[in-house]
């Protein structure tokens, strides 16, 4: 259970999450919010960062959530929010692309197709980190992450429309390109 305590703002009692209870939300979602600022930077250094920055941003802001549940959707609303302006200022960087260990240890695919299943993840990589941050980070958001259309859209504050929309012009951008890239392969 969250530990909190209560505050007085403005002579109205406010729940406050306690540094253990902060201390505790860090420890469970570092990796996980990590993981995705790199998704959607494309480096890990700077996803570290990203990272780090929601945290701090949710350390000033925990006056004004109620329980880990709020922290859970804050933490990923200012993450994104930081990683798409992070984009927009820095831009893209070649996407680091992780070795999957049990693709290359599988005695079923030969050294080939194992070749051929990193160039395609390498290149499918390229084609979203393409595309615009938004439409970027609604694709990784609903299609990677798997989050609902509705949680989508209140992490990168934005109707469930702008979600739908984004998303499809994200996948068709991505199916336009790894078509190319096939035709030229």
């Amino acid at each position: 259970m969250e530990k909190r305590n209560l505050t007085e703002i403005n002579g109205e009692a406010k729940l406050k999450i306690s540094e253990p209870a902060f201390a505790e939300i860090v420890e469970r979602h570092q990796y996980s919010l990590v993981r995705l600022a790199a998704r959607l930077v494309g480096n890990a250094e700077d996803a570290k960062d990203l990272a780090q920055w929601a945290f701090a941003r949710l350390w000033l802001n925990r006056d004004h959530l109620d329980d880990a549940h709020d922290a859970f959707y804050y933490l990923r609303k200012i993450l994104a929010n930081l990683c798409i302006d992070h984009l927009r200022q820095h831009g893209r960087h070649e996407p680091e692309v992780a070795f999957d260990e049990e693709q290359f240890s599988s005695e079923l695919a030969s050294p080939l197709q194992q070749l051929e299943t990193q160039e395609l993840q390498t290149e499918l990589l390229r084609c979203i980190d393409e595309l615009k941050p938004k439409q970027k980070a609604t694709l990784i958001l609903r299609d990677v992450e798997g989050y609902a259309v509705a949680e989508t859209a209140e992490m990168l504050s934005c109707t469930q429309n702008n979600v739908l929309c984004n998303l499809h012009l994200a996948r068709e951008n991505v199916r336009r390109k790894m078509q190319q890239w096939f035709a030229t392969a």
